[in-house]
């Protein structure tokens, strides 16, 4: 039996991976985004580092404060990054909610993390293999 995914999560298209090549040649990375056909949301892009920064954010929140099914919520998740980067230099206004969520949607696109389908409020673990 297939695994049930959410349809937010990738894969997407090999034009979106060469978009985010050409990103990253300028210290960007190109934010993905599974939902639309061209798998890019809208042609945005983030500063490396800021994407750097809330990637691993994500990551270590999924390792270190998943519940006993693996997941975490996305309000926690999102609220410690505004506890932890409020303040951080690569954040100058210290507005961080978009930058985590943006990037939480980029790596769904990626398949590195996705969110539990059907499941409200929003739950993200990191990608199941079939």
């Amino acid at each position: 039996m297939a695994l049930k995914r959410d349809p937010h999560c990738g894969p997407v298209p090999e034009a979106a991976w060469i978009a985010d090549d050409a990103a990253r040649a300028r210290g960007r990375v190109a934010i993905f985004n599974a939902a639309r056909a061209d798998g890019l949301d809208g042609g945005w892009t983030m500063d490396e580092r800021q994407y750097t920064l809330m990637h691993d954010h994500i990551l270590r929140c999924l390792d270190e404060l998943a519940g006993d099914d693996g997941s975490v919520p996305l309000s926690l998740v999102v609220s410690e990054a505004q506890r932890l980067f409020s303040m951080h230099e690569a954040f100058p206004k210290g507005r961080v909610r978009n930058y985590c969520t943006f990037t939480k949607v980029d790596m769904e696109a990626r398949c590195e993390i996705e969110r539990l389908p059907g499941v409200s409020p929003q739950r993200i673990v990191r990608w199941r293999e079939e």
